[in-house]
């Protein structure tokens, strides 16, 4: 006969299932009073799992109102494969604007590239947000706004990681990045998106490359 869980690791299991599943995404406040309701036990063994789970990263505990889920730190597998979703994404928008003849207007992408560059040396937060509000614009004449959707979260999830070697090896490659987004928005602005596509592989390529040489498990 199977020994049964204790409580806390019944708390414990619920919890990471509800996180990896992406049920309670990043922010998510919880309580130990709901889950006690949704799991029908006492708050101790809830509090216990919170516990454990802000020791390991999962949470963050807020006293006296229950806790948060944090920000996972991605693997460099999962970084990898993040990588190979936004490019995959990406060429094939940029083959629906050339099958539909779209004629792309850079006007607004042009003066985020300008301020993105001025920022180049600048803190994080202004030039995330720059390069995030770039990455969007390009994407504007999609159809398809959950595709949109999604893969501005996982340009957004990257953005946000707080393992520190990702972020100063996405720092040191910002002149790498803005030098592929100048060439991408010229493609794009002449109409000539195969050679969008193929810009946008050779800088997820070389930005892939840079993860697997510098960040190990």
């Amino acid at each position: 006969m199977a020994k049964p869980k204790k409580l806390d690791e019944v708390a414990y299991q619920y919890i990471i299932e509800k996180i990896y599943t992406r049920q309670w995404l990043p922010q998510t406040r919880i309580t130990e009073i709901d889950l006690s309701r949704e799991l029908n036990i006492s708050r101790t063994p809830i509090r216990q799992a919170f516990q454990q789970l802000h020791k390991e990263g999962y949470l963050e505990v807020e006293p006296h109102k229950g806790a948060r889920v944090r920000e996972l730190n991605i693997s460099s597998h999962g970084l990898q494969e993040r990588m190979e979703f936004i490019e995959m994404t990406f060429v094939n928008y940029f083959h629906y604007l050339q099958i539909k003849e779209v004629v792309f207007d850079g006007t607004e992408v042009d003066d985020i590239l300008a301020n993105l560059k001025k920022c180049q040396n600048g803190t994080g937060k202004i030039y995330l947000d720059l390069e995030t509000q770039l990455l969007h614009k390009m994407l504007a004449f999609s159809k398809n706004d959950y595709s949109v959707r999604i893969v501005m979260d996982t340009i957004r999830e990257l953005q946000k990681q707080t393992n520190p070697d990702y972020i100063i090896l996405m720092e040191r490659n910002r002149e790498l990045k803005i030098q592929h987004f100048e060439k991408l928005v010229h493609f794009l602005k002449l109409g000539d998106y195969p050679l969008a596509r193929k810009q946008m592989r050779i800088l997820i390529n070389q930005l892939t490359l840079s993860i697997i040489l510098n960040l190990s498990e």
